[in-house]
């Protein structure tokens, strides 16, 4: 019998989470690095990387989760990793997510944004607590504050959130980072609940305004039959997007089908269950892959311009 980890038991550090050959006895390790190099030709081919936004333990190469709710047991399971600024909570600083990210051993980190205020809890006072009028205000004089802040020989590489519109918000904060030590990383924030049309046309018309050099990250992007077909069709317009959907779905008895629709379904229940589900959620995150290459037929007829979702 192999070495097993404890049920239960807590990381201390990333390489907890690795094993040996000999750690193996059911799966042949030859025959599961060979599978997994067969999956590498899927995401060789993927011009968008997909994050997931989850705790579901897997070990999908890319993973997003928030500063102050970020689990090593599933964060660390993923070599990629981006530690959010968590919108959501007004209350955590640059500071506090500079910190994390050190912790939780982050290899990307995304600088302290805000909602508009009114979405807040009203017993946050938003305007004594970021010294902003509104969450545009407050999210500029946050960016400037985080570049302070932030130490390249200390701090992973920086993501600079945007609220839309995104073609406004940059012209307050484009030349804050160009004349900063940051690469221009920007986090497309706002849109959650968007449609594909204006996720897309928010994306081209910033990409218009600053050029294909910067990297964009869509937060919250669900992989819908349109915006897939539109990010086979413009390849160049976004690097990478997040999304929570397919954990959410898994733990509310669903699974999402290949256009990104829940479907019923029923996980196990008891210890070992977050493992079962993250097998499910790499497999729907694998499949939106697949969707995005040239190993994939369904778009492959009367596929549409981007103009077509402007």
């Amino acid at each position: 019998m192999g070495k097993r980890p404890e049920i239960g038991a807590f990381a201390e550090e990333v390489e907890d989470f690795h094993a040996d050959p000999d750690d193996l006895e059911h799966f042949d390790p030859h025959l599961v690095l060979g599978y997994f190099q067969r999956l590498e030709m899927i995401l060789d081919e993927c011009p968008v990387e997909i994050y997931a936004a989850s705790s579901l333990k897997h070990p999908w190469p890319y993973r997003l989760q928030k500063a102050g709710e970020c689990a090593p047991a599933s964060f660390w399971r993923s070599q990629h990793r981006i530690l959010d600024s968590n919108i959501t909570d007004p209350r955590v600083t640059n500071e506090d997510i500079l910190e994390e990210a050190i912790q939780k051993d982050a290899t990307a980190v995304v600088a302290k944004d805000y909602l508009p205020f009114h979405l807040y809890d009203r017993k946050f006072d938003l305007e004594e607590l970021t010294g902003a009028t509104n969450h545009r205000e407050a999210t500029t004089q946050s960016i400037q504050e985080f570049i302070d802040l932030h130490d390249p020989d200390r701090h992973p590489p920086a993501y600079i959130p945007l609220q839309p519109p995104y073609v406004d918000h940059i012209q307050d904060i484009r030349e804050i980072v160009v004349d900063s030590h940051l690469e221009e990383k920007y986090m497309l924030g706002g849109l959650k609940n968007a449609n594909p049309k204006r996720r897309i046309s928010e994306a081209q018309a910033l990409r218009d305004k600053i050029g294909g050099e910067p990297d964009l990250h869509g937060l919250g992007w669900g992989l819908s039959d349109a915006l897939v077909e539109s990010l086979r069709h413009n390849p160049d317009l976004i690097e990478s997007v997040d999304n929570s959907g397919p954990s959410q779905a898994i733990l509310n008895d669903g699974l999402l089908d290949k256009h990104w629709q829940k479907q019923p379904f029923g996980l196990v229940e008891g210890q070992m269950r977050n493992s079962v589900a993250g097998a499910f959620e790499f497999g729907i995150l694998l499949q939106a892959t697949h969707r995005l290459t040239k190993y994939n037929t369904e778009f492959t007829t009367n596929q549409k311009s981007i103009s077509d979702y402007q």
